[in-house]
């Protein structure tokens, strides 16, 4: 993939590599590299609460936990 897809997907601006707003002295495309790399990143961060929940390991309800992997947390609702 091209360097500035992931962060153009994701909405971030990119730096110009040349022209008057062009910072290639400053590293232009290590910057949008970067931008790539926080897009790729921010993609696998839950977006709600319950995904925060889900990725966490904490899953609640009324029945009695099954599945789920040793260390997990479940709150059963009484």
């Amino acid at each position: 993939m091209a360097v500035g897809d992931d962060a153009t997907a994701a909405g971030l601006p990119l730096v110009p590599g040349s022209g008057e707003e062009g910072k290639r002295k400053w590293g232009a495309r290590e910057i949008n590299k970067t931008r790539d790399f926080i897009a790729v990143f921010a993609r696998l961060i839950p977006k709600n609460k319950a995904g925060f929940r889900t990725a966490s390991g904490i899953t609640s309800g009324t029945a009695d936990p099954s599945g789920g992997e040793d260390g997990d947390i479940y709150l059963k609702i009484i």
